[in-house]
């Protein structure tokens, strides 16, 4: 074993990997140096946008099943992969955007534009469960005195 390969006591230390500078950071990897393939980063975009649907089917199905599905997890996922999206999309030039990639993104959107419909119909459906239990908490305390409505009849003459 080399001496550099030993460690202040004798004892054998791991090697710095090259490519590792000895401050622990990673050099910057080639190819975020150099401009990238323009089929690489369109083959990049296709794998997001198909992990962002699966979010979104998975949403839009819970949306329609299940109650116990935890929208904070959904939203952080989506978010992240709409992140990464972003970014990839800033990697292509507008030359690069070809037939195929326009199409996907057309699709994506209509996916987009259902989960948001769903997400909408829900949000809905949760302000008017709100409002109810908000009215049946106030006549439940309420005694009557500030009421228009006073006596068996209400508001009818």
């Amino acid at each position: 074993m080399s001496a550099a390969a030993l460690g202040t006591k004798g004892k054998a230390s791991t090697p710095i990997p090259t490519g590792v500078p000895p401050t622990g950071r990673r050099l910057a990897s080639a190819a975020r140096l150099t401009p990238q393939d323009p089929e690489a980063a369109r083959t990049v975009v296709f794998s997001i946008i198909a992990r962002i649907e699966s979010y979104l089917d998975e949403e839009t199905a819970a949306l329609s099943k299940s109650l116990e599905f935890d929208f904070k997890s959904s939203n952080d996922r989506k978010n992240q992969g709409l992140l990464d999206l972003n970014q990839a999309m800033r990697r292509l030039q507008r030359s690069d955007v070809n037939s195929d990639l326009q199409m996907r993104l057309v699709a994506f959107r209509e996916k987009l534009a259902v989960n948001l419909r769903r997400i909408r119909l829900h949000l809905d459906a949760v302000r008017e469960i709100a409002a109810m239990l908000s009215e049946a908490i106030q006549s439940a305390e309420s005694d009557g005195t500030y009421t228009r409505n006073i006596g068996p009849y209400g508001n009818l003459p």
